[in-house]
């Protein structure tokens, strides 16, 4: 199926009709037909009149250009400015009433222009860069004004006529540079027309990937570099020339614009034709809810693609969105509201050139929910524990648990991938109370479950053992010393720690040794290493009463190993150990 249709104009002729753009609400175009402007003068190369410039309004302000533009000689190709305050159109070279003639008594095209101030046409203006040695023709002035393109066969070229640019600046128009090999080759390269897309269209023969005589073809224009030129496909192009192509772009309606030929079924030698892309353009539209099911209104989008383009905007009242969008892109989408989890999604927008619409819902997960259910040894449900809840240092719960526990679900002010530190304090008489630490990076919804045997507590008594209760590593000491290293040090952290969350517990710190040395160096030994990890931890602890230490040297192996001498490393090790057991349990606190 065509991407495009292709209409010829009413306003034709049986003449040659050709360069038609938009003027306004009218057209301007190229004719060669007879009008009674200047038709008793005859083109010798055609027979019929020189081409002029005519239009399809009959308004004064029209004519009064018209008026300005045409001689009796050729006027042909022209470009006007988005505000219509200046035309640059192609003439033979005669100025202010004077023929400029070459060596060989020829009168090449050049390129002039005109301008309205105060409502009202000036006098036609010259180009700096004409001369009577070559021509110089068929502008088109970019969106900015500060562009022009234009055809010349000056000397330096790739062939026949090639296209130029040249820039404006405070100083005026600059030199003109040729566009290079991407779009000039040993032809000749006609009728350039600069899009607000910055897309170069122009004529040219090629009989490699053309489809017969001129043919459009269109190079991009990237960071100032110019793409290889591509031919356009049919219907804008045929066996026959076809030339002078512009485009309008239209949101709703999609792309338009002109293009002139002479291919069969034309009313004339060239003709106009209005051409319009059946592609119309495409849109991303959708939905945005959450896992509860609720749509979401105002949640912010943010559309990006690879070639850095961003859009930014919200979903309406209904939770709906919709968004232009480019065929064959991938886009990355970042979905975020308060309320939610923020998400990213990911897109291609791979569909046929005739697809309007691509319809794309995203759902936003519901904040993780910590479920926290306290438990005693036997497996049974904790009520009425406090709980305190701090994330990054600041406190975010503090409330009782209920036979089922708690659930509770993370502030809005985190976002997917943002890592949290976590402290949750646990307490209630008659318990050994807890701290836990809790690190984690959220990336999804749904509910976090703390591990049951982390939320296992322990009866307030005697004669537990506190590593059954916290996790502790040993506590190691450098060979026959009592200094506290940094390694022991993080663990004895964690009993002050403990002792300060549980201020009715009294604790004894006892050191123990394997059986190797004699039984009075490893008695002395233990009580030196007991000593010096109960003073750390008094002075990191509310009430020093709370712990004493005792050595106890090799005297209460935990193992059976009965004769020293035949001790494995592993026994030896086991016996090597501090321990740190509850003496005492004040009820009255």
């Amino acid at each position: 199926m065509d991407k495009y249709s292709i209409k010829n104009v009413s306003f034709n002729s049986e003449a040659s009709d050709f360069s038609a753009l938009k003027f306004g609400e009218s057209c301007l175009y190229v004719s060669d037909k007879t009008t009674g402007f200047f038709d008793l003068k005859k083109y010798r190369q055609t027979g019929r009149s020189f081409c002029d410039v005519f239009s399809t309004s009959e308004e004064a302000e029209v004519k009064s250009l018209l008026v300005k533009l045409n001689t009796r000689f050729h006027e042909g190709p022209l470009s006007v400015s988005p505000e219509l305050d200046e035309v640059l159109f192609t003439r033979n070279a005669y100025y202010d009433g004077d023929k400029r003639y070459n060596d060989d008594r020829e009168m090449k095209l050049q390129i002039f222009y005109l301008r309205k101030e105060g409502g009202k046409w000036g006098d036609v203006m010259d180009m700096p860069f004409n001369s009577d040695n070559y021509s110089c023709g068929h502008p088109s002035i970019s969106y900015d004004g500060m562009k022009l393109y234009f055809v010349s066969d000056m000397p330096g070229g790739y062939g026949g006529t090639d296209i130029y640019v040249a820039d404006y600046s405070k100083h005026g128009w600059g030199e003109p540079q040729n566009l290079g090999p991407a779009v000039n080759s040993e032809n000749d390269e006609l009728f350039p027309f600069i899009s607000k897309a910055n897309c170069l269209y122009f004529a040219s023969v090629d009989t490699v990937s053309g489809h017969g005589g001129l043919d459009i073809f269109m190079s991009k224009i990237d960071s100032g570099i110019f793409s290889d030129r591509s031919c356009l496909p049919k219907p804008i192009n045929s066996i026959a020339d076809d030339f002078a192509f512009t485009i309008q772009k239209d949101e709703a309606k999609g792309d338009y614009g002109f293009l002139s030929s002479n291919r069969t079924g034309g009313m004339g030698e060239d003709d106009v034709y209005k051409w319009k892309s059946l592609v119309k353009p495409l849109k991303i539209r959708g939905t945005v809810s959450g896992t509860d099911g609720n749509i979401i209104a105002g949640a912010n989008l943010e559309f990006s693609n690879p070639g850095g383009e961003n859009y930014i905007l919200k979903t309406d009242k209904n939770g709906k969105y919709q968004l232009k969008a480019k065929r064959n892109t991938k886009y990355s989408i970042d979905a975020d509201h308060k309320n939610y989890l923020n998400d990213r999604f990911e897109l291609e927008t791979d569909v046929d050139d005739l697809q309007e619409y691509i319809d794309f819902d995203m759902v936003l997960e519901d904040f993780p929910v910590f479920k926290i259910r306290p438990i005693t040894e036997s497996g049974d449900p904790i009520a009425e524990m406090q709980i305190n809840i701090q994330c990054d240092g600041k406190q975010e719960f503090n409330g009782l648990s209920s036979i089922e526990g708690i659930e509770w679900k993370f502030p809005h002010t985190y976002r997917r991938g943002d890592s949290i530190s976590m402290l949750i304090g646990f307490a209630k008489k008659g318990y050994l109370n807890k701290t836990i630490e809790f690190n984690i990076v959220i990336e999804d919804g749904g509910d976090i479950v703390i591990p049951k045997e982390r939320l296992m507590f322990v009866e307030a008594r005697e004669k537990v053992e506190i590593s059954d209760f916290i996790e502790l590593d040993p506590i190691y000491y450098d060979f026959a010393k009592w200094n506290i290293r940094p390694d022991a040090a993080k663990e004895l952290d964690k009993v002050i720690a403990f002792l300060n969350n549980n201020p009715d517990v009294s604790v004894e710190l006892s050191s123990h040794t394997d059986c190797r040395g004699s039984r009075k160096s490893n008695m002395n030994l233990s009580e030196k290493r007991a000593k010096s990890a109960a003073d750390y931890i008094k002075d990191g602890i509310d009430n020093p009463d709370q712990i004493y230490g005792r050595g106890y040297g090799e005297s209460k192996p935990i193992n059976e190993c009965a004769n020293c001498a035949d001790c494995t490393e592993e026994e030896h090790a086991e016996n090597r150990r501090t321990e740190f057991t509850i003496v005492g349990v004040d009820t009255d606190k």
